[in-house]
C-alpha cells in the first residue's frame, strides 16, 4: 500500500480504527522501550498488536510515524499541558501542585511511552528529535515559571528556580519506571502525594511569607530573617 492509500485509510476515522491505532501505538512504544527504536522492526509491532504487516500499513506509512505520533502525543502533549497551567491565573502554589499532578498521572497512565522516549532518545531521526526537544524545553520552562512567580510572590523560598524545575521534572519523571498498577495506589493518589511534597519542598512557611509583593516584600523577608537571626544569637 502506497503512502497516500495509507493515509486515505486512515482518514476513514472509525470507532474501530481509533482502537486498532491505539493499539499499535501502546505496543510500539512497548518495544520500542524494551529494545530501542533501532532494535524494532515494523513486523515486531504488526506481531505484537496481532496484525499483518500490510494490515498495518493502513494505519501507519511508517516507523518513523509512529515514532512521530508518539512523541506528538507524550512529549509535545505534555508540553501543551504544562504550558496552560504555567498561564493560568491559579496562584503558584496551585499552579505547581497542578502540574506536579499532570506530570505523574501521565507517567503512571502510560509508563511505556516514556520509557520508550529515554531509551530512544538519541537514537530519534532528526525532525522527530527536534519537536521532542523542543517540548522538553517548553515543559522545562513552563515548570521555571511557576517556580519564579511561587518565589517572586514569597510563596516559595529562594532558589535557583531553574535548577529546582529540573528536580521537580525529574521527580515526576522516575514514576515511569517505579509505578506498577495493581501493587501501588492509585495513579491519582499517587499524583496527590507527590504534588503535595513538590509543594513542602519549596513552601515557605505561612507566617514567614511576607505581606506584599516585589521589592519591598523582598526587603521584609530579610528583615524578619535578621530578627530571627538576632534572637537566636541573643538566646545563645
Amino acid at each position: 500500500m502506497t503512502e497516500p492509500e495509507a493515509k486515505a485509510g486512515r482518514r476513514r476515522g472509525s470507532a474501530r480504527g481509533e482502537a486498532a491505532r491505539t493499539a499499535i501505538l501502546e505496543q510500539a512504544a512497548r518495544l520500542f522501550a524494551e529494545k530501542g527504536f533501532e532494535g524494532t522492526s515494523l513486523l515486531d509491532i504488526a506481531q505484537a498488536a496481532d496484525l499483518t504487516r500490510p494490515a498495518l500499513y493502513h494505519y501507519f506509512a511508517s516507523k518513523d510515524e509512529i515514532l512521530a505520533t508518539l512523541v506528538e502525543q507524550e512529549s509535545a502533549g505534555a508540553a501543551g499541558k504544562l504550558r496552560e497551567i504555567a498561564r493560568s491565573e491559579q496562584d503558584p502554589t496551585a499552579r505547581l501542585r497542578a502540574a506536579v499532578h499532570e506530570l505523574v498521572l501521565d507517567r503512571a497512565d502510560a509508563p511505556n511511552r516514556f520509557r520508550m522516549l529515554d531509551r530512544s532518545e538519541t537514537a530519534l531521526p532528526e525532525p522527530i528529535a527536534e519537536r521532542h526537544i523542543r517540548a522538553k524545553r517548553e515543559s522545562l520552562s513552563a515548570m521555571t515559571t511557576i517556580i519564579a512567580d511561587g518565589i517572586r510572590t514569597g510563596e516559595f523560598r529562594p532558589a535557583d528556580e531553574r535548577i529546582t524545575a529540573f528536580a521537580v521534572i525529574g521527580m515526576c519523571n522516575w514514576v515511569a519506571w517505579w509505578y506498577h498498577p495493581g501493587r501501588d495506589p492509585e495513579p491519582k493518589a499517587v499524583a496527590a502525594s507527590i504534588a503535595e511534597s513538590a509543594v513542602a519542598m519549596l513552601a515557605r512557611p505561612e507566617h514567614a511569607r511576607p505581606s506584599e509583593q516585589g521589592v519591598h516584600g523582598a526587603i521584609a523577608r530579610l528583615r524578619a530573617d535578621l530578627d530571627h537571626l538576632s534572637r537566636l544569637v541573643d538566646e545563645g
